[in-house]
């Protein structure tokens, strides 16, 4: 790495330092970095290295993803580029409402944030996939700052952008195959393989951790044999894993209601109208409850999605070369059920709330915590060192409790921008960071060496399988 390093040509950006949201301020030292494709310029912003905005992949619509090619001169890293193409997000209890960063279906980027220090010994990496039930989200962004994970774990983060709902996951016969996103998945970790070494990053320990969405797309890539040499470790956050029964049959009738929706030819149409017709096809489907409430999902048995009969056995092939946390949050489907108007009028009363209450723990069963538990079991069988974990801490002024997402300001972002966030209910910003201290530690732990020490207390407890029944 050299420091502003004018000696070199500078090759038109890939990425302009403006075009997205996020970028490095103005006045930020920059860093030139040597990778086997070229060189990218990244800034020093206080104590955190940050390469923005990285093209890892082209293509064009409905066509897969080509790994990018190795250029000349010097690359700009300064600016996110943009995310996928998307409806507005709609869990509003998230957070306040934010500025909506660019989007773009040319969203093929990566960022990377490491510690500006330099180390004895490569870092481990941790690589996130996000959520957003397939159709919403991004790898950057505010919402995904990784400073305070980066500093307290002195690891590398890095994120990606990937193809979402129509343009990633919906299979439309002669024009799109299913499961796009999952091959742009496979060649942001195939650029991660190939180039984190430049960044002080030890390609032979790589941790996959994602949330909901996120966290699916690894148990996927868990049984697909072409990824096995992108990582070694991951830990999983509240997959949705009870949302994939009989998704065979839900894709093709999603695709038909699709184009009826669209009434364009998919391959010309407008983003508006592609994203339009994406939400509109959405409703009145037909099949498995849960599942039709997350429609836009991989699709089992098309390439490189194996079917859903030799999942098992092929999880079980992998499960003796990694190690595990998987896990969820106690009241994870809270917040869907007040997508029912009486139910969402039970749930803001105190005195009914508490009927309501079988209904959120079952789904919560069904959605993420049986499948999980179930997940883990099959991994821990086939020798894997699986760790289980349920988050039950509830913030004293919501109606949501341990609500799905509750635990990303535990490692993302800062306090100004979860300042109001109605799911944290006014929980002092203090209380909630030394909390999660000890969550950003301990993944970063686990990161590092695979181990992690069982805790138990009436927030959070982590078990190690072999050793200890886990709760639902």
């Amino acid at each position: 790495m050299t420091m502003e390093a004018e000696d070199k040509q500078l090759a038109s950006p890939d990425q302009a330092a403006d075009a997205g949201f996020q970028h490095a301020p103005a006045d930020a030292p920059t860093v030139d970095v040597e990778t086997p494709l070229g060189t990218l310029r990244g800034s020093i912003e206080g104590d955190l290295m940050r390469f923005r905005g990285i093209r890892y992949a082209h293509a064009d619509r409905f066509e897969p993803p080509h790994p990018v090619e190795a250029w000349s001169g010097v690359r700009d890293a300064l600016g996110d580029g943009p995310m996928c193409p998307q409806p507005r997000f709609a869990m509003t209890l998230l957070a306040l409402p934010k500025r909506i960063p660019p989007m773009d279906e040319d969203c093929f980027y990566v960022n990377v944030t490491r510690p500006a220090a330099e180390s004895d010994s490569p870092r481990p990496v941790m690589v996130w996939i996000h959520g957003g039930a397939y159709v919403n989200g991004s790898g950057s962004g505010e919402i995904y700052d990784p400073s305070r994970l980066v500093r307290d774990g002195d690891v590398i983060v890095v994120g990606f952008n990937y193809r979402l709902g129509v343009f990633g996951f919906l299979p439309i016969d002669g024009v799109a195959q299913a499961n796009l996103g999952l091959l742009d998945q496979l060649t942001a970790l195939e650029w991660v393989k190939q180039n984190i070494a430049s960044f002080g990053g030890d390609p032979d320990n790589v941790t996959l951790f994602g949330q909901s969405a996120g966290a699916d797309s690894i148990a996927h890539l868990l049984s697909i044999v072409e990824a096995d040499e992108y990582y070694h470790r991951v830990i999983l956050q509240s997959a949705p894993l009870g949302l994939n029964v009989g998704r065979e049959t839900l894709a093709p009738e999603l695709s038909e209601r699709f184009l009826a929706e669209l009434k364009a030819d998919p391959k010309t149409a407008s983003v508006h109208d592609m994203t339009q017709a994406q939400v509109a096809a959405m409703k009145g489907l037909t099949g498995d409850l849960l599942t039709k409430g997350m429609p836009y999902a991989p699709t089992p048995g098309v390439w490189p999605v194996p079917a859903t009969s030799d999942v098992a056995g092929l999880l079980e092939r992998r499960a003796g070369a990694v190690e595990a946390i998987i896990g969820y949050n106690r009241d994870d489907f809270s917040p869907f059920l007040e997508d029912v108007h009486a139910l969402h009028i039970a749930r803001s009363s105190a005195v009914l709330r508490p009927l309501t209450q079988p209904l959120n723990y079952g789904f919560t069963r069904r959605a993420f915590g049986g499948p999980a538990l179930k997940l883990a079991e099959l991994l821990e069988r086939g020798g894997a060192q699986v760790y289980t974990y349920r988050l039950d801490w509830r913030p004293a002024k919501t109606q949501w409790g341990a609500c799905h997402c509750l635990e990303l300001p535990f490692f993302w972002a800062d306090e100004e921008f979860w300042r109001g966030s109605p799911m944290l209910g006014g929980t002092a910003w203090a209380d909630l960071d030394r909390f999660g201290s000890v969550l950003r530690r301990l993944w970063a732990g686990f990161a590092r060496t695979g181990r992690a020490k069982d805790i138990s207390n009436p927030n959070f407890s982590l078990k190690k399988l072999a050793s200890q029944p886990t709760k639902l």
